[in-house]
């Protein structure tokens, strides 16, 4: 009776070892992790949004073809930058390219094209193609972001450029609709999402994108120099990210994001 209880224990005992075995990741698979910083750029990149944002996302099944997990910490931008730079992290997610940066980043290829444009009110008399239409006029534009930058370079090169910065695209769009500013500078997808989450059918219809982009940007995953993955971890996104185009999916994930998928 007793070798027959003992031999049922055993059985059951060897059974939970291989369900533990079965659902527990290898060694191997564990071992295949890129560390990411990112900043909040809601819904873009953000910790608070679905899939950590839409370029996020892209980079994360990018990654997953070359058979890596991606492991993001969110920080402010600055200290996300420094954290990478230095090693601590693998890289960071998602940067511009600048000379200055490649000193201590390998680029990956471009992961996301930021398109941004200038809004204006319907009725709005205004016409954009050089730097010089901009003088004169009140500005919105989000305070840290490259536009604000690129306005301050325009101010430097003596043109009279009058712009107000504020922490989000919904208040600089309240300013918009209300009249204290005259141009918004904005993403494109983001200025959708926010037209279309907070104003109505009516006061989206005041609102209209100048056709002329103010900038587009080529958005790239930025790996340090400081690790010894550098060019492993370069190529392993550029394959996965090639492969998300040639099947379709990178295009599923825009329109995903177009229609409301990463509210």
């Amino acid at each position: 009776m007793i070798a027959r209880v003992l031999t049922l224990f055993s059985r059951y005992c060897l059974s939970i070892v291989i369900v533990l075995m079965l659902h527990t990741p290898s060694a191997g698979a564990t071992d295949k992790i890129i560390r990411l910083t990112s900043g909040e750029f809601a819904p873009l990149m953000s910790a608070k949004v679905k899939h950590r944002g839409l370029i996020n996302h892209i980079v994360e099944e990018a990654a997953a073809l070359s058979g890596y997990r991606v492991h993001y910490g969110f920080f402010p931008w600055k200290r996300a930058y420094v954290m990478a730079k230095s090693g601590y992290w693998d890289g960071s997610v998602a940067w511009g390219y600048t000379a200055e940066r490649e000193k201590y980043f390998a680029y990956s290829a471009p992961i996301f094209p930021e398109h941004v444009y200038l809004y204006h009110r319907k009725h709005y008399a205004f016409d954009w193609q050089e730097e010089a239409d901009l003088e004169g006029i009140k500005l919105g534009v989000n305070r840290g972001y490259l536009d604000e930058y690129m306005l301050q370079q325009m101010q430097k090169r003596g043109l009279y450029i009058n712009y107000q910065a504020t922490t989000t695209e919904l208040q600089n769009f309240r300013a918009l609709i209300g009249g204290r500013v005259d141009i918004v500078i904005s993403n494109r997808l983001i200025a959708e999402r926010v037209l279309r989450q907070h104003f109505d059918e009516q006061e989206r219809g005041n609102i209209v994108r100048h056709s002329r982009p103010f900038r587009v940007t080529s958005l790239h995953v930025l790996i340090s120099r400081e690790t010894e993955q550098t060019d492993e971890y370069i190529s392993a996104f550029n394959q996965g990210l090639e492969r998300l185009h040639q099947s379709g999916r990178y295009d599923e994930l825009i329109t995903d994001f177009e229609n409301g998928a990463y509210d």
